[in-house]
């Protein structure tokens, strides 16, 4: 489930729809200073909670019923309390990241009305959407700025942290090359079987043909363009990124050892025949501290921050004698 502090990563990932445009009812589940949440938010939330859940293929059990609703009522009440909390310049750096990320999730659908229908699959409005988006990261913003001093990393910190893993090995870059590739299959598609021996040579004749135009000049894109068989590097004149392991030791090793513009002679792989061109090749190297420290310090502060919220979230509850009213949410 997604939590008020967590950063939305994925329209589908939306679930704490604190905010409604209906006057509240019902009876109050939640109370505090300033602070009152109605049944018929939590129902809100709840329902859509559900809903986004369904366009995922999940059903949710009646048996996690209570459990999701206290963690909703949660995400309400510290939506709440820390928007009493904001400053100016949190409500300022809100609006701006709450205008980027619709428009980021937004531009991943084809059209406005797509977009629109992926919403009310859920149970929201656009309107809805744009009003909870502000809602979450006002209360993220607002939190981050006063935990701030709390989940500083120390460079010491840093530098510990860097040292462990590059012991595991994890500023390993692998050797890689930008490459582009002429294809020729040695599977028929239909059966996803290997060409028997007269249609293997008459593939093997192609890969040659097509070397031989390679060698005396002809565009590299042309020949991809009339003879690769590959659908989707086909539609970037066969280009693509090869890392060290990625492929079968035989065939990367000769690509490998290409210069830069070099052409190789077909290489068989298990699939097919590869003519490759070399682009680009850069060997295989280690991160320097310098390069991954800002990475490092997000990465520790992230984790500070979230270790640091529940102890957060209880003091406020203190401070604004928050009161859960309805059975089985209280904590």
């Amino acid at each position: 489930m997604k939590h008020w502090h967590g950063k939305i990563l994925a329209l589908g990932l939306l679930v704490g729809m604190g905010l409604s445009a209906a006057v509240p009812t019902g009876r109050i589940v939640a109370t505090g200073l300033g602070l009152a949440v109605h049944e018929s938010e939590l129902d809100a939330s709840y329902r859509r909670y559900v809903m986004t859940q369904a366009t995922l293929g999940v059903n949710v059990s009646p048996l996690i019923e209570k459990a999701i609703q206290k963690q909703l009522l949660n995400d309400l009440i510290m939506q709440r309390l820390l928007a009493r909390r904001a400053q100016a310049g949190d409500r300022t750096k809100a609006e701006a990241d709450a205008g980027k990320q619709y428009n980021e999730l937004e531009s991943t659908f084809l059209t406005d009305d797509a977009f629109r229908l992926h919403l009310e699959s859920k149970g929201m409005s656009i309107t809805e959407f744009r009003r909870q988006l502000r809602v979450e990261l006002l209360a993220d913003t607002v939190a981050r700025r006063e935990l701030n001093s709390k989940v500083q990393a120390k460079e010491s910190e840093l530098l510990k942290f860097y040292n462990d893993r590059n012991a595991k090995g994890q500023w390993n870059v692998p050797e890689q090359a930008k490459v582009a590739e002429v294809f020729i299959s040695l599977v028929d598609p239909a059966t996803n079987l290997r060409l028997n021996p007269d249609a293997r040579a008459k593939k093997q004749a192609t890969a040659t043909k097509v070397f031989g135009k390679a060698s005396v000049g002809i565009e590299f894109k042309q020949l991809v363009k009339e003879f690769s068989e590959n659908p989707l590097t086909k539609q970037t004149d066969g280009e693509f990124l090869l890392l060290a392991g990625q492929s079968e030791p035989k065939v990367e090793k000769a690509v490998f050892a290409l210069k830069v513009n070099q052409v190789s002679q077909p290489l068989e792989s298990k699939v097919g025949f590869h003519i490759v061109k070399m682009l680009e090749h850069k060997a295989a190297r280690k991160k320097g501290f310098a390069e991954v420290r800002n990475d490092i310090r997000e990465y520790l502060q992230a984790e500070a921050y979230g270790k640091a919220l529940p102890d957060y979230f209880k003091r406020l509850k203190k401070e604004n004698n928050v009161r859960i009213l309805m059975a089985g949410l209280a904590d």
